[in-house]
């Protein structure tokens, strides 16, 4: 089971090729991550492992939309896992998450938001605010959280987001057209204990 994010059909003729000045590279992730310890891994104090959630319920957004205009309404799948909060939670808000010993993984990997409902004891991923290609001002309208990535080794990748996270809820996906997730929640820092200092 999947969805796809909905693109347009035609493309544009390929400009004539100008002269352009290289693409600024994204800053490489950097960790002393596990050698031993294949799966999905997040550093807090220390490495944790995240299982996948897989989602309880998928619907279409705005589902009369789409019905009612034979299709020409976009249509974005809502997908809801059970419970508010991850079962993995951090206070980092900066963390790297590693894709360990992986032969491949099915698309780019992204961090998204999830939406929770405490009245339906759920989070929620709405596939209509992931917008692959995101600029960092534009992030606050989106659901798809700017991330630097980078492969240290064959079967290895580090994924770390480009500013540091608010406390919430979020999921590391393998490509946004996986619904299966890694998800993870950025706690409140724990607040410090009273000095004895006067």
């Amino acid at each position: 089971m999947g969805w796809a994010l909905l693109a347009g059909a035609q493309q544009a003729p390929a400009p004539a090729p100008t002269e352009q000045a290289p693409a600024a590279a994204s800053p490489t992730v950097t960790a002393d991550y596990p050698t031993n310890r294949p799966g999905i891994l997040i550093q807090d104090s220390d490495w944790y492992s995240v299982p996948s959630e897989s989602p309880s319920k998928s619907h279409v957004k705005h589902g009369f939309a789409p019905a009612v205009t034979y299709g020409l309404a976009p249509a974005a799948m809502v997908s809801d896992y059970e419970g508010i909060h991850a079962r993995v939670q951090i206070e980092s808000g900066l963390p790297v998450i590693c894709i360990c010993r992986f032969y491949s993984i099915p698309g780019d990997p992204v961090i998204v938001k999830l939406h929770p409902d405490p009245k339906k004891d759920l989070r929620e991923l709405d596939a209509g605010n992931l917008h692959v290609g995101v600029k960092m001002e534009e992030a606050q309208k989106n659901d798809l959280v700017p991330v630097n990535v980078s492969q240290p080794e064959d079967m290895v990748w580090l994924v770390q987001p480009q500013q540091p996270l608010p406390p919430g809820e979020y999921a590391l996906m393998l490509g946004t057209q996986n619904i299966i997730i890694y998800p993870f929640t950025v706690s409140p820092p724990s607040p410090s204990p009273p000095s004895d200092k006067h």
